[in-house]
């Protein structure tokens, strides 16, 4: 590593690349901060009432999704933080949705209807999941840059998640959804509220599908590493 002079470290958000950047091993490196693309022509907002009639979930209360490989037995991604934040909701008109998990053999008693919907494998059902909630919680204790809060996004639905690793480069703080104080689950529980109450829910919509479209689009990202392997040649 000390003898290759002409790496160029490419850092998926801005927290990994100051990981990198103050590393033994790549610290006299070149760093560059690009993210992972999204396709926003898949996944992009569908219409709500018709998402919760494909998942047959209800029309007359609020809906928080929760999802990540491992969803409930993966410690990593916070199931616990989020049943912790969900039991201190003070609005009751609520439901969870779980995706990426099955039903658990010790199911937690959070005060709401819980959704298990088992593993998805495909973009349409993504896309439509997204769509039919009305905010997506990412309560991981470690994350780089979340494939799920992009394409949530992406989909104009706000996002809650812990002020840790990537999470700000994507989600702007009450701008499109909420960063709360890292595994602080009261805070978490008021980012959720903050969303699912909110007034300007619309406007917190556009600008989530907007942050995507604008700086995580492929033909964005795309032109972006093209011109750096223009510019190394």
């Amino acid at each position: 590593y000390t003898q290759k002079k002409d790496m160029t470290i490419v850092g998926l958000s801005r927290w990994l690349n100051e990981c990198s950047k103050s590393s033994t091993l790549l610290k006299d490196k070149r760093h560059i901060n690009l993210p992972n693309p999204i396709d926003t022509t898949i996944f992009k907002p569908f219409d709500k009432e018709k998402a919760r009639e494909l998942w047959s979930l209800t029309k007359d209360k609020k809906l928080i999704l929760y999802g990540a490989m491992g969803a409930t037995s993966d410690s990593r991604k916070g199931f616990k933080e989020l049943s912790d934040a969900i039991k201190k909701l003070t609005c009751r008109d609520v439901e969870l949705v779980v995706f990426g998990s099955s039903r658990p053999q010790n199911v937690p008693e959070l005060g709401f209807k819980i959704h298990y919907l088992g593993s998805l494998y495909d973009d349409v059902s993504l896309v439509t999941l997204y769509s039919a909630v009305d905010v997506m919680v990412v309560p991981s204790l470690q994350e780089n840059l979340s494939n799920a809060i992009m394409e949530s996004l992406s989909c104009a639905t706000p996002v809650v998640g812990f002020d840790i690793g990537g999470n700000s480069d994507m989600i702007e703080h009450q701008k499109n959804g909420y960063l709360a104080k890292p595994f602080d689950t009261t805070d978490l529980k008021d980012g959720i509220e903050w969303i699912l109450n909110n007034e300007r829910s619309n406007e917190l919509c556009q600008n989530a599908r907007e942050k995507v479209v604008r700086e995580f689009d492929s033909a964005v990202v795309a032109k972006k590493y093209i011109e750096l392997y223009k510019e190394l040649q």
